[in-house]
């Protein structure tokens, strides 16, 4: 009896050998847990790349289809009939905003049955089958990284709720408060997709490769913020422009806290930053690190830096301003 009371003491853990067993496995767990968070996120970052190259087919396809690309938002006249640039009706009501491009190519990214819901006789805010195009989350639309994407605007605005996305056109290089629709734009500034209409791949002089057609854009991350809101023809939810050193507004990811003039929009300062008084500018956001991913006419996917040069990402913005781009 005695003999098994000692092999049975000898057999069990000391406190100090149990603590230093949790310790180790603690630094494990420590030295792990980046690799598994890096992991994930380089997953969710291809699968973010895979939605812009699929975008990219889209407006290919629609192209060769309409032989033009769709208009980045179609107005439906009226008053504030070029873009809502200001406090007023368009702002909080929505009346004049018909379809975004997002909207367009619907039927080129297998959604043709929500495509042919679309009643062009109303605006998108309206109720009944406008309505569910624009609540629909389409997988397509969003970025895992970012975790407002697949959330709803829910409130403030006309038509809530309203599903988000992370994609969105550029407008062009000097966008910064202008109210013409795309074909009176000058040929030095417009982008790919415009007020009104879409450019003819003829249009870009400066060739596929050198100029951007979508940007990636943060979803809103509160209720009242639209942001991302796929099926609204606003800055920052479904167009960008304005930010390339332009006004207050200095690139991708600017942290300024007023860089943005998006009414509405939320203020996270070093995150996400916005002047809330009117619509004027949006930039390019992600949540990956260091940049955003952008899609090129010819339908190439660019991981871009946030710290590109401002000439150059005015340059890329532009379809026919007779840039020399260079490296980016």
């Amino acid at each position: 009896m005695v003999t098994r009371s000692i092999r049975d003491r000898r057999r069990a853990f000391t406190l100090i050998e149990l603590l230093v067993v949790i310790a180790i496995i603690a630094v494990l767990i420590a030295l792990l847990l980046p690799a598994v968070q890096q992991a994930r996120e380089a997953a969710r970052r291809t699968q973010c790349k895979n939605n812009v190259k699929q975008i990219g087919l889209a407006l290919h396809n629609y192209h060769d289809s309409l032989s033009r690309l769709p208009a980045a938002v179609i107005f439906r006249g009226g008053a504030n009939q070029n873009r809502p640039s200001n406090n007023g009706d368009a702002l909080f009501n929505n009346g004049n905003l018909g379809p975004t491009f997002l909207v367009s190519i619907l039927p080129y990214i297998d959604q043709a049955p929500l495509f042919n819901l679309l009643d062009l006789n109303n605006p998108m805010s309206a109720a009944g089958n406008n309505s569910t195009i624009r609540t629909a989350n389409i997988p397509g639309y969003i970025c895992p990284s970012d975790p407002s994407a697949g959330t709803k605007l829910n409130r403030w605005i006309n038509g809530a709720p309203w599903a988000r996305g992370n994609y969105a056109a550029a407008l062009g290089s000097l966008h910064f408060n202008v109210d013409t629709q795309w074909s009176s734009d000058s040929n030095s500034s417009k982008g790919a997709m415009g007020w009104g209409s879409g450019a003819r791949m003829a249009d870009f002089t400066d060739g596929t490769s050198n100029t951007v057609m979508v940007w990636e854009v943060l979803a809103g991350p509160a209720d009242t913020d639209s942001r991302g809101t796929w099926a609204m023809g606003r800055y920052g939810s479904t167009v960008v422009g304005g930010c390339d050193n332009q006004g207050d507004c200095y690139g991708i990811n600017d942290k300024g806290l007023d860089g943005e003039d998006i009414f509405g929009a939320v203020r996270q300062a070093g995150q996400i930053s916005a002047h809330q008084g009117a619509d004027y500018q949006a930039c390019p956001r992600s949540k990956h690190v260091g940049g955003v991913h952008a899609l090129m006419g010819d339908g190439a996917c660019r991981f871009i830096s946030e710290n590109l040069d401002y000439n150059v990402h005015r340059a890329l913005n532009s379809i026919s301003g007779g840039e020399t781009v260079g490296d980016f």
